[in-house]
């Protein structure tokens, strides 16, 4: 089961991964094979094998423009319980800039520990409303959830001002828009995807990540603090009563040792552990227990309490 939020644009940045082709480069292109694999404590559990080139485009003699550069990726992901094909293309303009668009494909099976695909079903009473009850329809291999995303990433280094090894503090934040659907589904049906709450929807989410960290050159090479934000932006008549417009924020500090021989000036292995807490939306008493989401209701007032989410663990290792 896979990590559901991606703090590996935190780790692209921060660790300096990048990944391969087989065919003839032109020149001042450069290109690698990255296979990585995570885990956390909620057994979430993923293999990638990521192929990507890098060309030079656009780039200028200063500061701002000399690394400017096209990279494109190409990915295979496998999970317990999915399998999923993905593309990237991403354009920096200037240092402290990303744009980046992408998509991806895949399909899902249901093994008796974990859910990988299925149709979230509500029961309803003579009157058309919600009992509280659900049905979870096995869809294993019933179709495919693709998605399209499109984003950008700002990025900074202290020390590109008051150059020093031990000057660099980082920042970086994301912001992008995603659509996602299953074939399966219809128009409101909702939907389990990998293991998660079962809330999807065909339809548009925003997600945010905001990251501050501290390169190191000596001990781990990166320490800091990731905040994720994600939005369903869905628009369900009714939404409103079970808190589906309500942003989903998880935090936690994010700690990174690269090792091994080096490729390409950088260490070949990275090893990234990820704690994180999150807000819950918190349902009025009579409703919190309902097993299907759109039976609850929020309580007044503010709707968050927070918990403890999830321990990660990320290694990475660079082939080429």
């Amino acid at each position: 089961m896979p990590i559901k939020h991606n703090f590996a644009r935190v780790a692209a940045f921060s660790f300096g991964l990048s990944a391969a082709t087989a065919f003839a480069l032109p020149a001042g292109a450069s290109d690698s094979t990255t296979l990585s694999f995570v885990f956390a404590s909620t057994l979430e559990t993923k293999l990638t094998l990521t192929e990507s080139v890098t060309f030079p485009l656009l780039a200028g003699e200063g500061d701002l423009t000399e690394g400017n550069n096209l990279r494109l990726e190409a990915a295979g992901e496998i999970s317990p319980v999915s399998v999923n094909a993905t593309g990237l293309a991403a354009f920096t303009p200037v240092a402290f800039l990303v744009l980046s668009t992408g998509a991806g494909i895949g399909t899902g099976w249901n093994i008796p520990i974990a859910d990988g695909l299925r149709m979230n079903v509500g029961e309803t009473a003579a009157d058309g409303s919600y009992t509280g009850g659900r049905t979870l329809r096995d869809e294993s291999f019933g179709g495919a959830v693709w998605y399209w995303q499109g984003g950008a990433t700002f990025q900074f280094d202290f020390a590109a001002i008051v150059p020093g090894e031990w000057n660099h503090a980082v920042v970086q934040t994301y912001h992008g828009a995603k659509y996602r659907a299953y074939t399966g589904a219809s128009a409101g049906d909702s939907w389990l995807w990998e293991a998660d709450d079962g809330e999807n929807l065909n339809g548009w989410s925003y997600y945010g990540s905001y990251f501050a960290g501290y390169q190191m050159p000596v001990g781990p090479s990166l320490v800091g603090f990731l905040v994720e934000d994600d939005a369903r932006l869905y628009g369900t008549s009714g939404g409103s009563s079970w808190g589906e417009s309500v942003p989903i924020w998880t935090w936690g500090p994010v700690v990174n040792v690269s090792f091994g021989r080096e490729i390409g000036g950088e260490p070949s292995s990275n090893l990234a552990f990820l704690l994180q807490w999150r807000d819950l939306r918190t349902f009025t008493r009579d409703t919190a227990d309902a097993d299907y989401y759109r039976a609850r209701v929020l309580v007044d007032g503010n709707p968050y309490r927070l918990a403890f989410y999830r321990a990660a663990l990320s290694y990475s290792l660079r082939l080429r």
